[in-house]
Protein backbone atom coordinates (compact mmCIF):
# COMPACT_ATOMS: atom_id res chain seq x y z
CA UNK A 1 0.00 0.00 0.00
CA UNK A 2 1.34 3.36 -1.09
CA UNK A 3 0.49 7.39 0.80
CA UNK A 4 -1.19 9.44 -1.63
CA UNK A 5 1.31 11.69 -3.59
CA UNK A 6 2.22 15.18 -2.28
CA UNK A 7 0.28 17.67 -4.04
CA UNK A 8 2.47 20.91 -2.84
CA UNK A 9 4.71 20.83 -6.02
CA UNK A 10 1.38 21.11 -8.38
CA UNK A 11 0.08 23.68 -6.59
CA UNK A 12 3.03 25.70 -6.52
CA UNK A 13 3.70 25.09 -10.07
CA UNK A 14 -0.59 26.17 -10.59
CA UNK A 15 0.25 29.37 -8.81
CA UNK A 16 3.69 30.61 -10.41
CA UNK A 17 1.46 29.78 -13.67
CA UNK A 18 -0.98 32.40 -12.44
CA UNK A 19 1.65 34.67 -11.18
CA UNK A 20 2.68 34.71 -14.86
CA UNK A 21 -0.17 36.10 -16.27
CA UNK A 22 -0.95 39.52 -17.35
CA UNK A 23 -3.53 40.83 -14.63
CA UNK A 24 -5.90 42.78 -16.78
CA UNK A 25 -6.18 46.91 -15.91
CA UNK A 26 -8.94 49.08 -16.54
CA UNK A 27 -7.62 52.75 -17.29
CA UNK A 28 -10.25 54.72 -19.00
CA UNK A 29 -8.30 58.33 -18.80
CA UNK A 30 -5.49 56.45 -20.91
CA UNK A 31 -7.21 56.02 -23.81
CA UNK A 32 -9.02 59.15 -23.58
CA UNK A 33 -5.50 60.56 -23.50
CA UNK A 34 -4.34 58.53 -25.92
CA UNK A 35 -7.52 59.57 -28.42
CA UNK A 36 -6.79 63.54 -27.35
CA UNK A 37 -2.66 63.05 -28.26
CA UNK A 38 -3.66 61.30 -31.19
CA UNK A 39 -5.74 63.93 -32.83
CA UNK A 40 -3.23 66.41 -31.82
CA UNK A 41 -0.10 65.07 -33.24
CA UNK A 42 -2.41 64.62 -36.37
CA UNK A 43 -3.34 68.37 -36.66
CA UNK A 44 0.41 69.33 -35.61
CA UNK A 45 1.90 66.84 -38.50
CA UNK A 46 -0.74 68.74 -41.57
CA UNK A 47 0.23 72.01 -40.43
CA UNK A 48 3.98 70.68 -40.23
CA UNK A 49 3.61 70.00 -43.84
CA UNK A 50 2.29 72.96 -44.82
CA UNK A 51 4.94 74.57 -43.14
CA UNK A 52 6.99 72.95 -45.24
CA UNK A 53 5.61 73.72 -48.46
CA UNK A 54 5.39 77.54 -47.62
CA UNK A 55 8.79 77.56 -46.54
CA UNK A 56 9.74 75.81 -49.89
CA UNK A 57 7.84 78.20 -51.84
CA UNK A 58 9.18 81.36 -49.95
CA UNK A 59 12.69 80.00 -50.48
CA UNK A 60 12.08 79.75 -54.28
CA UNK A 61 10.62 83.20 -54.62
CA UNK A 62 13.66 84.65 -52.77
CA UNK A 63 15.86 82.88 -54.68
CA UNK A 64 14.72 84.64 -57.57
CA UNK A 65 14.74 87.98 -56.38
CA UNK A 66 17.94 87.82 -55.12
CA UNK A 67 19.57 88.54 -58.76
CA UNK A 68 16.76 91.28 -58.97
CA UNK A 69 17.24 93.71 -56.19
CA UNK A 70 16.98 96.54 -58.26
CA UNK A 71 14.14 95.37 -60.46
CA UNK A 72 12.15 93.28 -57.96
CA UNK A 73 8.46 93.46 -59.07
CA UNK A 74 5.05 94.02 -57.33
CA UNK A 75 3.92 90.42 -57.98
CA UNK A 76 7.23 88.96 -56.42
CA UNK A 77 7.43 91.02 -53.66
CA UNK A 78 3.38 90.26 -53.31
CA UNK A 79 4.49 86.30 -53.29
CA UNK A 80 7.06 86.54 -51.10
CA UNK A 81 4.81 88.13 -48.28
CA UNK A 82 1.89 85.97 -49.16
CA UNK A 83 4.39 82.61 -48.08
CA UNK A 84 5.79 85.18 -45.41
CA UNK A 85 2.83 85.35 -43.78
CA UNK A 86 1.27 81.96 -44.21
CA UNK A 87 4.47 80.94 -42.86
CA UNK A 88 3.95 83.09 -39.88
CA UNK A 89 0.94 82.26 -39.55
CA UNK A 90 1.64 78.30 -39.33
CA UNK A 91 4.24 79.08 -37.08
CA UNK A 92 1.99 80.83 -34.35
CA UNK A 93 -0.78 78.08 -34.72
CA UNK A 94 1.41 75.46 -34.17
CA UNK A 95 3.12 77.06 -31.13
CA UNK A 96 -0.59 76.85 -29.87
CA UNK A 97 -0.73 73.30 -30.74
CA UNK A 98 2.44 72.35 -28.94
CA UNK A 99 1.32 73.91 -25.96
CA UNK A 100 -1.77 72.10 -25.61
CA UNK A 101 0.18 69.11 -26.68
CA UNK A 102 1.92 69.49 -23.62
CA UNK A 103 -0.74 69.41 -21.17
CA UNK A 104 -1.83 66.21 -22.52
CA UNK A 105 1.42 64.83 -22.68
CA UNK A 106 1.91 66.17 -18.71
CA UNK A 107 -1.65 63.72 -18.24
CA UNK A 108 0.02 60.79 -19.29
CA UNK A 109 3.57 60.87 -17.72
CA UNK A 110 1.49 61.15 -14.46
CA UNK A 111 -0.43 57.71 -14.43
CA UNK A 112 0.60 55.42 -13.05
CA UNK A 113 2.67 52.93 -14.95
CA UNK A 114 1.78 50.19 -12.53
CA UNK A 115 -2.08 49.56 -13.48
CA UNK A 116 -1.39 49.56 -17.20
CA UNK A 117 -0.55 46.93 -19.62
CA UNK A 118 1.90 45.93 -21.36
CA UNK A 119 0.19 47.17 -24.74
CA UNK A 120 -0.49 50.41 -22.84
CA UNK A 121 3.05 50.98 -21.97
CA UNK A 122 3.56 50.09 -26.02
CA UNK A 123 1.42 52.95 -26.88
CA UNK A 124 2.62 55.60 -24.07
CA UNK A 125 6.40 54.60 -25.49
CA UNK A 126 5.33 55.29 -28.89
CA UNK A 127 3.16 58.13 -28.21
CA UNK A 128 6.36 59.78 -26.86
CA UNK A 129 8.56 58.83 -29.49
CA UNK A 130 6.28 60.71 -31.93
CA UNK A 131 5.90 63.83 -30.10
CA UNK A 132 9.87 64.40 -29.57
CA UNK A 133 10.10 63.58 -33.75
CA UNK A 134 7.73 66.00 -34.24
CA UNK A 135 8.92 68.77 -32.15
CA UNK A 136 12.28 68.85 -33.69
CA UNK A 137 10.90 68.75 -36.93
CA UNK A 138 9.29 71.91 -35.87
CA UNK A 139 12.52 73.32 -34.58
CA UNK A 140 14.19 72.53 -37.36
CA UNK A 141 11.26 74.43 -39.79
CA UNK A 142 11.52 77.39 -37.67
CA UNK A 143 15.00 77.66 -37.73
CA UNK A 144 14.67 77.85 -42.07
CA UNK A 145 12.27 80.13 -41.58
CA UNK A 146 14.55 81.82 -39.48
CA UNK A 147 16.92 81.74 -41.96
CA UNK A 148 15.17 82.99 -44.78
CA UNK A 149 13.83 85.73 -42.41
CA UNK A 150 17.63 86.82 -42.17
CA UNK A 151 18.05 86.43 -46.05
CA UNK A 152 14.90 88.91 -46.74
CA UNK A 153 16.85 91.42 -44.52
CA UNK A 154 20.00 91.53 -46.56
CA UNK A 155 17.78 91.99 -49.47
CA UNK A 156 15.80 94.83 -47.96
CA UNK A 157 18.92 96.48 -46.37
CA UNK A 158 20.51 95.78 -49.96
CA UNK A 159 17.54 97.68 -51.79
CA UNK A 160 18.01 100.52 -48.83
CA UNK A 161 21.69 101.27 -49.68
CA UNK A 162 20.83 101.29 -53.45
CA UNK A 163 17.92 103.42 -52.89
CA UNK A 164 19.95 105.50 -49.84
CA UNK A 165 22.55 106.11 -53.09
CA UNK A 166 20.06 106.63 -55.80
CA UNK A 167 18.62 109.66 -54.17
CA UNK A 168 21.97 111.20 -53.14
CA UNK A 169 23.17 111.20 -56.49
CA UNK A 170 20.04 112.42 -57.54
CA UNK A 171 19.47 115.19 -55.63
CA UNK A 172 23.24 116.42 -56.20
CA UNK A 173 22.10 116.53 -59.89
CA UNK A 174 19.36 118.18 -58.81
CA UNK A 175 21.38 120.76 -57.24
CA UNK A 176 23.71 121.50 -59.53
CA UNK A 177 20.76 121.62 -62.39
CA UNK A 178 18.56 123.48 -60.77
CA UNK A 179 19.07 126.91 -62.58
CA UNK A 180 19.22 125.46 -65.82
CA UNK A 181 16.15 122.93 -65.38
CA UNK A 182 13.41 123.99 -63.81
CA UNK A 183 10.77 121.35 -64.80
CA UNK A 184 13.42 118.32 -64.15
CA UNK A 185 13.96 119.72 -61.13
CA UNK A 186 9.97 119.29 -60.17
CA UNK A 187 9.80 115.51 -61.45
CA UNK A 188 12.69 114.79 -59.09
CA UNK A 189 10.67 116.74 -55.99
CA UNK A 190 7.93 114.76 -57.29
CA UNK A 191 9.99 111.47 -57.33
CA UNK A 192 11.84 112.01 -54.11
CA UNK A 193 8.66 111.36 -51.68
CA UNK A 194 8.04 107.99 -53.89
CA UNK A 195 11.46 107.18 -53.03
CA UNK A 196 11.16 108.08 -48.88
CA UNK A 197 7.85 105.86 -48.96
CA UNK A 198 9.32 103.14 -50.25
CA UNK A 199 12.69 103.32 -48.03
CA UNK A 200 10.24 104.29 -44.85
CA UNK A 201 8.22 100.51 -45.83
CA UNK A 202 11.55 98.44 -46.12
CA UNK A 203 12.75 99.76 -43.25
CA UNK A 204 9.14 98.81 -41.15
CA UNK A 205 9.90 95.62 -42.82
CA UNK A 206 13.34 94.93 -41.66
CA UNK A 207 11.81 95.87 -38.28
CA UNK A 208 8.92 93.61 -38.14
CA UNK A 209 11.27 90.62 -39.39
CA UNK A 210 13.64 91.03 -36.80
CA UNK A 211 11.00 91.00 -33.78
CA UNK A 212 9.07 87.90 -35.90
CA UNK A 213 12.64 86.47 -35.23
CA UNK A 214 13.03 87.17 -31.56
CA UNK A 215 9.06 85.98 -30.94
CA UNK A 216 10.20 83.03 -33.08
CA UNK A 217 13.37 82.18 -30.88
CA UNK A 218 11.23 83.26 -27.55
CA UNK A 219 8.27 80.58 -28.45
CA UNK A 220 10.89 78.00 -29.25
CA UNK A 221 12.54 78.17 -26.30
CA UNK A 222 9.39 78.19 -24.07
CA UNK A 223 8.25 74.87 -25.63
CA UNK A 224 11.50 73.55 -25.48
CA UNK A 225 12.10 73.99 -21.76
CA UNK A 226 8.01 72.12 -21.50
CA UNK A 227 8.90 69.53 -23.57
CA UNK A 228 12.44 69.27 -21.78
CA UNK A 229 10.77 68.99 -18.17
CA UNK A 230 8.88 66.44 -19.48
CA UNK A 231 11.79 64.40 -21.14
CA UNK A 232 12.66 64.55 -17.37
CA UNK A 233 9.71 63.00 -16.34
CA UNK A 234 9.61 60.50 -18.99
CA UNK A 235 13.09 59.69 -18.12
CA UNK A 236 12.61 59.19 -14.03
CA UNK A 237 9.42 57.21 -14.91
CA UNK A 238 11.23 54.52 -17.05
CA UNK A 239 14.10 54.09 -14.75
CA UNK A 240 10.97 53.10 -11.86
CA UNK A 241 9.81 51.15 -14.29
CA UNK A 242 12.98 49.13 -15.11
CA UNK A 243 13.69 48.95 -11.70
CA UNK A 244 10.48 47.80 -11.43
CA UNK A 245 10.80 45.16 -13.96
CA UNK A 246 13.75 44.14 -12.98
CA UNK A 247 12.33 43.07 -9.54
CA UNK A 248 9.78 41.46 -10.83
CA UNK A 249 12.02 39.40 -13.04
CA UNK A 250 14.34 38.67 -10.18
CA UNK A 251 11.32 37.59 -7.98
CA UNK A 252 10.22 35.55 -10.80
CA UNK A 253 13.47 33.72 -10.63
CA UNK A 254 13.98 32.91 -6.67
CA UNK A 255 10.51 31.93 -6.58
CA UNK A 256 11.20 29.40 -9.62
CA UNK A 257 14.39 28.43 -7.75
CA UNK A 258 12.29 28.04 -4.38
CA UNK A 259 9.69 25.65 -6.12
CA UNK A 260 12.81 23.41 -7.48
CA UNK A 261 14.08 23.26 -4.26
CA UNK A 262 10.40 22.33 -2.71
CA UNK A 263 10.04 19.93 -5.75
CA UNK A 264 13.09 18.48 -4.50
CA UNK A 265 12.55 18.12 -1.47
CA UNK A 266 9.31 16.80 -1.93
CA UNK A 267 11.31 13.83 -3.87
CA UNK A 268 12.95 13.24 -1.31
CA UNK A 269 10.36 13.01 1.10
CA UNK A 270 8.57 10.59 -0.98
CA UNK A 271 11.28 8.37 -1.35
CA UNK A 272 12.03 8.46 2.31
CA UNK A 273 8.26 7.64 3.08
CA UNK A 274 8.81 4.56 0.44
CA UNK A 275 11.75 3.32 2.13
CA UNK A 276 10.25 3.33 5.45
CA UNK A 277 7.23 1.54 4.18
CA UNK A 278 9.40 -1.15 2.58
CA UNK A 279 11.45 -1.49 5.86
CA UNK A 280 8.39 -2.02 7.74
CA UNK A 281 6.92 -4.93 5.46
CA UNK A 282 10.33 -6.46 5.59
CA UNK A 283 10.62 -6.16 9.18
CA UNK A 284 6.77 -7.60 9.53
CA UNK A 285 7.59 -10.64 7.42
CA UNK A 286 10.63 -11.33 9.47
CA UNK A 287 8.97 -11.03 12.59
CA UNK A 288 6.23 -13.16 11.41
CA UNK A 289 8.59 -16.23 10.11
CA UNK A 290 10.18 -15.78 13.58
CA UNK A 291 7.01 -16.36 15.06
CA UNK A 292 5.76 -19.51 12.83
CA UNK A 293 9.63 -20.83 13.41
CA UNK A 294 9.16 -20.30 16.97
CA UNK A 295 5.47 -22.25 17.18
CA UNK A 296 5.92 -24.54 14.54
Amino acid sequence: MSSPPFSTSSAFENAITLEEQPIYQDVPEFNDINNEISNQLLDINNNLSNLNKNLNYLEDQITKSTDMVKKSTSGQNNSITKYQNNSLNLITKLMELFKKLSLESKKLNELNTDELNKSQLFVKEKLSVNIRRSLEEFNSLQSFFTSLEKKLNVINTNELLISDGTMNGEQQSQNQQQQLQQEQQQISIEYEPINAEELEYQRNLIEQRERDIVNISEGITELNEIFHDLSSLVTSQGEIIDNIESNIYSTLHDTRSANKHIVKADKYHRNQRRLCFWLLIICMVILLFILLVIFA
